[in-house]
């Protein structure tokens, strides 16, 4: 008796081993992406990354208890495999392109991140939200969604529950683009560039760009994901902003260590130097055979990572957030949208 339960005591530690809980996960995720790219055959105009979101979505709000999903590590496959993917794209691009790109886009991404966060900031004192909501909802819609959030929350001294509340509201909204986006795309007949540039500038994370980008058009997923990439930089500049501004709104507390060099540090995207540089080795021709089926590897590891960001999607999350931060996120995400819509039509660039 001893000996038969001291196995079942080793058999529930290694279940209950972190990396097998990763394996299960992945193996969940890799199926999610697999049938994606079954159905988007049938269904191209949606495409797999969509469809891969959609099935981890229905699977987290029907089967979540049943297949344990709370306990696979979802979390950290959507952003390895999100962050994988997007250094596999990177080895498949030129340098050139990645750095015309950018550039390009920089005028639009000032004027749309400036009148998001003029909107956050300003509306949301008028409907009472709080400060440090404000500038969380603010940046997580303009910049890149929960990374943005997760960089600044630590300079403005959020609780954890606004943390949690600013994340919700973003990843609502982020899932509502990744279906609405496409649609009005071919609605409006939008080029690939054009659409390219109004996903990467008005879509909040990262993913739901990937997402978005890649269901329109193969060219326009390439383009939002650069334009998308050069946005997340400029989370550095806002977050020595709001570091600089912090002490207007509240004084440090007694016994806070952290400077802010050492913020912005942390807040420094590493895997964007990690695509410029899979990028470089492609552009010197020192990739060999793997840079030309570098792009078809990434695709399959962003749809595995979008798989996990669907499994993620389970309705209680947006719950807690509360009526007057989702009303401030959507009035928000829609001047960001609009404003990037009106000065690509002012210029002729859609």
């Amino acid at each position: 008796m001893a000996i038969q339960q001291e196995m079942a005591v080793s058999v529930s530690r290694i279940a209950d081993a972190p990396w097998l809980r990763l394996a299960a996960g992945l193996l969940l995720c890799v199926a999610i992406a697999a049938t994606a790219f079954l159905a988007a055959n049938y269904a191209p105009v949606v495409g797999a990354p969509v469809i891969a979101i959609a099935i981890g979505v229905v699977l987290t709000n029907t089967l979540r208890g049943p297949l344990h999903i709370g306990r696979l590590r979802v979390g950290d496959i959507s952003k390895l495999c999100l962050k994988g993917g997007i250094i596999l794209l990177g080895a498949s691009l030129d340098l050139g392109v990645i750095l015309r790109t950018g550039a390009e886009s920089l005028p639009l991404l000032f004027l749309t991140i400036g009148a998001g966060l003029i909107c956050a900031l300003l509306i949301g004192r008028t409907m009472n939200v709080h400060w440090r909501m404000r500038c969380l909802i603010g940046i997580g819609t303009t910049i890149c969604g929960a990374s943005a959030i997760a960089a600044l929350a630590p300079v403005v001294r959020a609780k954890a529950e606004e943390i949690a509340y600013a994340i919700s509201v973003i990843f609502f909204f982020n899932m509502l683009a990744v279906f609405i986006f496409p649609t009005i795309g071919h609605l409006m007949g939008l080029s690939d560039p054009g659409f390219g540039l109004w996903a990467g500038t008005a879509v909040n994370d990262t993913s739901a760009v990937v997402a978005a980008g890649f269901a329109y058009s193969h060219d326009a997923g390439t383009i939002a994901t650069i334009v998308k990439l050069t946005r997340t930089t400029l989370i550095i500049p806002l977050v020595i902003g709001f570091g600089l501004l912090m002490p207007l709104f509240e004084a440090p507390p007694e016994g806070d260590k952290d400077s802010l060099a050492q913020r912005v540090y942390q807040a420094v995207p590493i895997f964007i130097i990690l695509f410029v540089l899979a990028s470089l080795l492609n552009t010197l021709g020192l990739m060999g055979q793997f840079g030309p089926n570098a792009q078809l590897v990434g695709r399959w590891v962003l749809v595995v990572a979008l798989a996990a960001v669907g499994l993620q999607g389970h309705w209680r999350a947006f719950t807690g957030a509360g009526a007057r931060p989702l009303i401030l996120g959507l009035v928000t995400w829609a001047v960001v949208a609009l404003a990037s819509l009106a000065v690509q039509m002012w210029t002729n660039t859609l």
